[in-house]
């Protein structure tokens, strides 16, 4: 090769050239063509909903590559090409007009071959509007609802026509309690006591002779133990009122307590000869914590002999700013009262007693004195209120004859005439003093403890099913130091270990009004102490979504309050309600309008918690305390004629303009409208599904602030959504839940697609 020459190379790449075209080349001389290639689609035809958003699969099957093409763009295809068998998936976009359609041909890469899809889709139809129809499960007859009706013996129901309500009047109305779903009541306190409310009891071991149907304690014990009975035949407990901070002055255990403070009850109550140094030295257990009272007085009362007998000559100084009265033994004849008096004596023989004035502003009288507990000095006959009553100032003894004793009217206490002074402390009036249990800690060795736990059992072993306790933030003055609390364990402790001693499985229930100066931010600190107490700041939350129409708060303010109580305690109940006897009345408080109470109602019996409903408010009460508290502790209205209402459990002190037969039980009754009506119906939904009554409370996120919305669901897996519109025009809320399930309704409503309207102050509850 070295040796060839140029001319010769050019020959040999010729000849080379010339092979390789041959190999081209078939005989005929003509260029060869590549293979075809095969390809083949399944299924022929796609169709799509006017939704769009749909996806669908086509199967390609070929030997080489393909390509697609479309004859429109409202599908997408993915993968839109490829190299041998594929999956392909279609989808289509929205439509909004006509029923349209289009082809789809599937090609080799030499477009030798191919195969061809038809894809239609239907044409845009308007979604309906379809009205909120309601359909609930049937009820199986157990009840789950945790419904609790707080009841005032006395102003409920009366069957023997003394005007006074008891308990044979209770039993009578037990169909419409349970109508009404409720599982419980909480009866006002139902023993002896100095007055119409039964707040200052003078007997915990017996019954109000009032409430029975013969006046008498064995007829009330008769018919309580019937009532337990009956009740429980419906599945509804009974749960009484105690109180625990204080008793009545009139109780014999504070009369004996007085009268000999050294005695066997002298430690049933707060006494003390020298209150001021005495909280001071920590000698007062009450105030364990603290030296200060968070609210109550010291009254000043003498023990030993208070009273005397014969003949006495009054003398009264009104000239000068120091009021003195100087009191003499007299032979003179005795004289009648003044009867054009402006200054008076009330004694305990007689009463209120006219002076005489002999100079200007200086008065006497001569009187037969027999009494027991010394006197007073009265401005006024007609009030006791503004300073118009004198007497013994705090810290001074009883008088001396013929000596001018300095008159108070700071908190008075009864001028007497012989014995020693002391000191009782009570946090609500001079009529209730507060009982004494020692240091916190071993409250339960305390003599006053085990003489009232005493009669708690009584009542568990009669069948008694719980109690609310009254006022256990003033137990002891220390509310926020822990005391109470520990004092509530105490007695939550012994009641329960009745309670499993009389034969029960499960635990006592126990609720507290353990109001707080602090709210919810205090009060949770009591759930050391025992299972529930009222949750105070709830109306607030459910009075300021309906009536402000700012609903989207609601839900997690209620959810806090629940997780907050069973962060102290695993068994806690968050008890919810409205109001109750010392309060407004929640019509009032929403401007006695119709709507917002249905919807109050309705909010109160979807949520979490455990809800208790205040005689009237079914009914739509309304009334304030201005005129008294009576006003708002109104009898029921059983029927349009007002028989079997116990007017006189008030005093009479009724609003006559709202006690018409339009709002009697009766009228609501018949009325499928009324308010009566929502109160049945959403309890029975409570009753009827667990998701309600027992579920946890979820705050559905992202809803308009109009509308309170939460799903309820039920450890079973039972899940509901509930929705409130709170606001005074109809709103509507894009949900992306299931919706064609509606078990109740409040008002009216409808689902358009995945949206939801409700009308005015609706609400409506699905089961998912």
């Amino acid at each position: 090769m070295k040796h060839m020459t140029r001319s010769k190379l050019r020959l040999f790449g010729a000849f080379v050239a010339l092979l390789l075209g041959a190999a081209a080349c078939d005989p005929s001389g003509k260029e060869k063509p590549q293979a075809s290639v095969t390809v083949s689609v399944t299924p022929g035809a796609l169709s799509f909903t006017a939704a769009g958003s749909e996806e669908q699969t086509l199967s390609v099957k070929a030997d080489g590559r393909w390509t697609s093409s479309k004859s429109d763009n409202w599908v997408t295809l993915s993968p839109d090409s490829g190299n041998g068998d594929a999956e392909v998936k279609v989808k289509s976009a929205r439509n909004t007009g006509k029923a349209r359609s289009l082809t789809i041909a599937f090609t080799g890469s030499d477009s030798s071959s191919g195969k061809t899809v038809t894809v239609s889709q239907d044409a845009y139809e308007e979604a309906s509007e379809t009205p909120l129809s309601p359909e609930a499960d049937a009820f199986d007859g157990t009840k789950r609802s945790s419904l609790t009706y707080q009841l005032l013996i006395y102003s409920f129901a009366d069957s023997n026509g003394d005007g006074v309500g008891d308990f044979a009047g209770i039993t009578s109305k037990l169909d419409y309690l349970d109508k009404l779903g409720v599982t419980a009541l909480w009866l006002s306190p139902a023993h002896p006591a100095m007055s119409y409310h039964a707040y200052d009891v003078t007997d915990y071991g017996s019954l109000n002779p009032l409430y029975g149907s013969a006046g008498t304690k064995e007829s009330a014990e008769a018919d309580f133990k019937d009532l337990i009975a009956k009740a429980h035949g419906k599945g509804i407990k009974i749960y009484m009122d105690y109180v625990l901070n204080h008793s009545g002055k009139d109780n014999p255990w504070f009369q004996s307590a007085i009268s000999n403070p050294d005695g066997p009850y002298g430690d049933y109550y707060v006494i003390s000869e020298n209150p001021d140094a005495d909280v001071k030295a920590g000698k007062v257990p009450n105030f364990e914590g603290t030296t200060s009272a968070g609210m109550g007085t010291w009254y000043p009362v003498s023990s030993g002999s208070r009273g005397y007998k014969g003949r006495l000559r009054f003398h009264l100084d009104w000239t000068a700013a120091q009021k003195t009265v100087t009191v003499s033994p007299s032979s003179l004849s005795p004289q009648t009262s003044n009867p054009s008096a402006r200054m008076w004596l009330w004694i305990g023989s007689v009463g209120a007693v006219g002076l005489y004035e002999v100079t200007p502003n200086v008065f006497e009288i001569i009187l037969d004195v027999d009494t027991d507990w010394g006197f007073l000095v009265r401005t006024s006959t007609s009030t006791w209120d503004g300073g118009t009553k004198w007497g013994a100032p705090a810290g001074s003894g009883p008088l001396e004859m013929d000596k001018p004793f300095t008159l108070g009217n700071a908190s008075p206490g009864d001028i007497t005439f012989g014995g020693k002074t002391v000191y009782y402390f009570a946090s609500f009036s001079e009529s209730m003093p507060d009982l004494n249990y020692g240091l916190s800690a071993s409250a339960a060795d305390s003599p006053a403890f085990k003489a009232i736990a005493a009669t708690a059992d009584k009542w568990i072993g009669m069948g008694v099913d719980g109690f609310r306790l009254d006022a256990v933030r003033w137990i002891y003055q220390n509310s926020t130091g822990g005391q109470n609390p520990t004092f509530l364990d105490q007695w939550y402790r012994h009641c329960n270990d009745s309670w499993h001693a009389a034969g029960h499985a499960d635990n006592l229930f126990m609720v507290a009004e353990a109001w707080m100066d602090g709210g919810h931010a205090q009060e949770k600190a009591y759930y050391k102490g025992l299972p529930s107490c009222f949750e105070f700041d709830y109306w607030g939350k459910l009075k300021d979504a309906v009536v402000s129409q700012k609903g989207s708060a609601y839900a997690p303010a209620v959810i806090r309050f629940i997780e907050d109580h069973k962060a102290v305690r695993s068994d806690a109940v968050t008890s919810l309600f409205m109001t109750n006897h010392d309060g407004n009345r929640a019509a009032s408080d929403l401007g006695r309008s119709l709507p917002k109470e249905k919807q109050a109602a309705a909010m109160l019996l979807t949520s979490g918690g455990k809800p208790f409903v205040y005689q009237g408010e079914e009914l739509g009460y309304w009334g304030t305390k201005d005129g008294g508290d009576e006003y708002v502790r109104t009898p029921i209205m059983w029927d349009k004629a007002g028989k079997d209402c116990a007017r006189k459990g008030v005093n009479g002190k009724v609003d006559a303009a709202m006690l018409t037969a339009s709002i009697s039980v009766e009228a609501q009754d018949a009325d499928a409208g009324s308010l009566l009506q929502v109160y049945r119906t959403f309890a029975r939904l409570r009753n009827t599904y667990p998701a309600l009554a027992e579920g946890t409370m979820t705050a559905l996120t992202g809803a308009p602030d109009v509308m309170a919305a939460w799903y309820m669901t039920a450890s079973s897996g039972q899940k509901m959504l509930v929705v409130h519109n709170v606001a005074g025009v109809s709103s509507s809320m894009v949900l992306n839940d299931d919706l064609s399930h509606p078990v109740a309704l409040l008002g009216s409503g409808s689902v358009k697609e995945k949206t939801l309207t409700l009308a005015a102050n609706s609400s409506v509850v699905f089961l998912l």
